[in-house]
């Protein structure tokens, strides 16, 4: 079989879709190095990294690539992509698209696997952008419903898909992640030093990674941390990530809501590089991600691989992802998560069985397992095609 796939997240390692293509990418040859695999990149983007061996790059061009932005990229996905397969998979053997993201063609020469992380902008009406934004994802939700099958991060996503996309439930596979190789345990005292001498935060600390905007519900966490110091409890809050707007009904103003409680420099908002989040995950006296929605949930995962204790929502797909090894909380229930973060500050036995147990769910998640699983996906719809 010969599998191509659309790079055009290649040169973007560290965002979501990069890091899930880049797994892809170096498990998928490993698993089966019986198959070819094809990575197709935009022209107009950087290069990015070599693939790994048994994976050849191509680069595809398009009429808009002087220009860049947002015609390039379509042209790339619907036009460039498909002509790219229609050239290169020729053979007896059958090939398939992978589109590891929400853009499949609408129409392609193959058989297109697409993978749907979530459909957050059709949930939630403050994602759903202007025209420009809602004409394209008309377009993509078409051309998920043609695609032969669809690949998703969680039960709970391919539920929403199925219900809001009309797809039949055996179209679609939930694949979980995985966190990346760099978050593992480690020695937690000498983190804790580091993170002190780096960034100047002392423990105990809470810490929060991830985005800013409304669905993260950062600002729960922030109402509830406020309860433990109106208690008397030295621990500080510790926030990384950066609004990507201006709108306020998007992006609430955290910084307002910090100075209204009045809780000064027991908050700190952090700029954390990627390569030091391990150490981050590995100094926290305690995670907490309060987010209302998720399609699978990195960050607990992430923190559960480094030992942290973790306390989530108990919401969408984060009880999949933490299993019995975190506490959980209603999203929005402000003297709850006080009550749980309080518990665990206070608790040591119960942050070290905690981390235990996170440590053991975290190694039930490979990226391994996640190319295994999605290689039987592939296969099945290019034996379905040749049927």
């Amino acid at each position: 079989m010969q599998l191509l796939i659309n790079g055009s997240f290649w040169a973007e390692p560290n965002v979501g879709s990069g890091q899930y293509l880049h797994g892809l990418v170096r498990w998928l040859p490993q698993v089966a190095p019986q198959h070819r695999y094809i990575l197709v990149t935009p022209a107009a983007a950087p290069p990015g990294p070599p693939p790994p061996p048994g994976v050849v790059a191509v680069r595809a061009r398009t009429p808009f690539d002087r220009a860049g932005g947002n015609l390039a990229k379509l042209y790339f996905e619907q036009v460039a992509v498909p002509r790219a397969a229609r050239r290169l998979a020729a053979g007896p053997d059958g090939a398939v698209l992978l589109v590891p993201y929400f853009a499949p063609p609408l129409r392609a020469p193959v058989p297109v696997v697409a993978t749907v992380g979530d459909i957050i902008p059709l949930l939630l009406p403050e994602y759903r952008g202007g025209l420009r934004v809602r004409a394209y994802m008309a377009l993509v939700q078409r051309a998920v419903r043609r695609s032969a099958r669809v690949l998703t991060f969680s039960a709970r996503s391919r539920d929403d898909i199925v219900a809001h996309l009309g797809l039949p439930p055996e179209r679609v596979t939930p694949v979980p992640l995985a966190a990346g190789d760099q978050y593992g345990p480690g020695d937690a005292a000498a983190a804790r030093a580091e993170v002190a001498r780096r960034y100047g935060l002392e423990a105990p600390f809470i810490y929060y990674v991830g985005g800013l905007d409304a669905r993260k519900n950062v600002g729960t966490l922030v109402r509830a941390f406020a309860l433990l110091r109106a208690r008397g409890l030295p621990v500080t809050l510790a926030i990384a990530g950066r609004a990507l707007g201006r709108d306020r009904r998007l992006f609430p103003d955290l910084d307002a809501l910090v100075a209204d409680l009045e809780l000064g420099p027991a908050v700190r908002r952090l700029d954390v590089p990627l390569e030091d989040g391990p150490l981050l995950y590995r100094a926290c006296t305690v995670f907490a991600f309060p987010s209302r929605y998720e399609g699978f949930g990195l960050p607990p995962l992430e923190a559960m691989a480094c030992g942290a204790p973790v306390v989530v929502s108990d919401a969408s797909s984060l009880p999949e992802v933490t299993g019995p090894a975190a506490l959980r909380v209603p999203p929005d229930d402000v003297v709850g998560w006080a009550a749980a973060l309080g518990r665990l500050l206070g608790d040591e036995g119960l942050r070290a069985s905690l981390a235990a147990q996170g440590l053991a769910q975290a190694a039930r998640f490979s990226y391994r397992r996640v190319a295994q699983e999605t290689l039987a996906v592939l296969e099945q719809a290019s034996a379905a095609a040749r049927a």
